[in-house]
């Protein structure tokens, strides 16, 4: 009787703490728009916004503090003929691109928020965090359809440009944000966030420093590659892109998600001995 005793004391012992792990947890879809900003998009425009979602879970510390593991998937887009500024819609220039991401993020909850307290039922929050991403930027000329990364645009990978390595598709980044917390029942609440993902690339549009020489172009790929260099081409009159001339301004590219997000609650066991009292 005594072994039964301990035996029990000690299952008590490893299988609570990981029903209070259990009871911490959430799993929910986000979804909303996508929103680049960069050198295709000065105006900080909404008008291109693609859809985008991500699955998630959520592990709350206390009421205050939680971390969150996200996978998404969304799109990003821009193009100079919506630009209110004179050169560069005669630049031509435009994107698309799929964006996948992965990431993890610390969130600060401004009030107490919990499942078991019911005077805790929302709260303003605050994020930050660090993931990696994935595109490929794209564009159409006439109807065609060409992936710009391995054409080298501004030279990439041409023997003549050394120096100019085609970027990488997949980046780091860095989110900031936040968003409103409202907790509809004990296993289901919802969010509103909103969060600016930081790149560490100035490629998400394709765009980012001079123009080549279009002579160096042409004797390696031909006219085509010299048309979705400088697309100023299709316009007419005097071209934009002359040799060394600025294409893009450099700074990083950036992009923002933004809507709503449905969560559930795994909290289905009361354990007093484990639990902080306000979550």
């Amino acid at each position: 009787m005594r072994l039964r005793g301990l035996i029990n004391a000690l299952l008590f012992l490893f299988l609570f703490p990981a029903v209070s792990v259990a009871q911490r947890n959430e799993f929910g879809i986000f979804l909303g728009g996508s929103t680049y900003f960069g050198d295709l998009n000065t105006n900080t425009s909404f008008n291109y916004t693609q859809p985008t979602t991500a699955l998630y879970t959520r592990y709350n510390f206390d009421s205050r503090i939680a971390a969150k593991i996200s996978f998404s998937y969304g799109g990003v887009k821009g193009m100079d003929s919506a630009s209110n500024y004179y050169f560069e819609r005669r630049r031509n220039l435009s994107f698309y691109s799929s964006i996948w991401e992965a990431e993890v993020q610390g969130e600060f909850n401004f009030m107490g928020y919990s499942s078991r307290n019911p005077k805790m039922k929302y709260s303003p929050y605050f994020l930050l965090g660090l993931g990696v991403f994935g595109f490929d930027p794209k564009t159409r000329f006439g109807d065609t359809e060409f992936n710009l990364q391995s054409i080298g645009t501004e030279g990439q990978g041409y023997p003549e440009y050394t120096a100019n390595n085609p970027y990488k598709l997949t980046k780091p980044f860095w989110v900031v944000g936040g968003g409103f917390k409202w907790r509809v029942s004990k296993n289901f609440s919802m969010f509103g966030e909103a969060a600016v993902r930081k790149t560490f690339t100035d490629y998400l549009d394709d765009v980012s420093t001079v123009y080549p020489d279009k002579l160096i172009l042409q004797n390696e790929a031909g006219p085509l590659v010299v048309n979705l260099s400088d697309r100023s081409l299709e316009l007419g009159g005097q071209p934009v892109g002359s040799t060394n001339k600025y294409r893009g301004d450099q700074k990083k590219d950036n992009y923002l998600f933004i809507g709503v997000g449905f969560s559930f609650t795994i909290n289905r066991y009361k354990c007093p001995f484990l639990y902080k009292e306000d979550y």
